[in-house]
């Protein structure tokens, strides 16, 4: 898996994890017709197994990787890299979404800014190998961009 899908994926299991949890308290159904919790709640649950069912096939074809490569000698045709290289995504998709999640729950204790600048920079820097430098002056500049757009020109606070 690539970076950026690693990180839409976390994002994604967030968001239908919320979604899921928001649409528990709307009713699933009325006398007649569907309730108001009806397409939350059946898109969250849909959307939460085809993430499941990415990170089962990602672990699958590693240990399939792995084991192709022990009986060829490392030069089958998967190659002993790629297994370990699919574990590893698997293993930070999980880290992208506990760190988006973690991220997401700060937000509601210290405001917008301060979590949103530790997951810029988590993500910049141990996901997508951007030294750690670089990650926080990016990430400190997307913040004040967010903050001049967000407080000052619209007027919207962020915490």
């Amino acid at each position: 898996m690539k970076i950026s899908e690693i990180i839409l994926l976390g994002g994604l299991s967030v968001f239908s994890g919320s979604l899921l949890w928001g649409s528990l308290d709307m009713p699933y159904s009325t006398d007649t017709t569907f309730g108001p919790g009806f397409i939350p709640l059946n898109i969250s649950i849909a959307l939460l197994v085809l993430i499941a069912a990415l990170v089962i096939r990602t672990v699958l074809r590693s240990r399939r990787g792995l084991a192709t490569s022990e009986a060829t000698g490392g030069h089958g045709a998967h190659g002993g890299e790629n297994g370990g290289v699919e574990t590893l995504s698997a293993l930070m998709l999980i880290g992208a979404i506990v760190a988006i999640a973690l991220c997401i729950y700060a937000m509601s204790f210290v405001g917008v800014l301060i979590p949103l600048g530790v997951l810029l920079v988590i993500l910049s820097w141990r996901f997508s190998g951007h030294g750690l430098l670089k990650s926080v002056a990016v990430s400190l500049i997307v913040l004040a961009v967010i903050y001049l757009i967000f407080s000052v020109w619209l007027r919207i606070p962020l915490h």
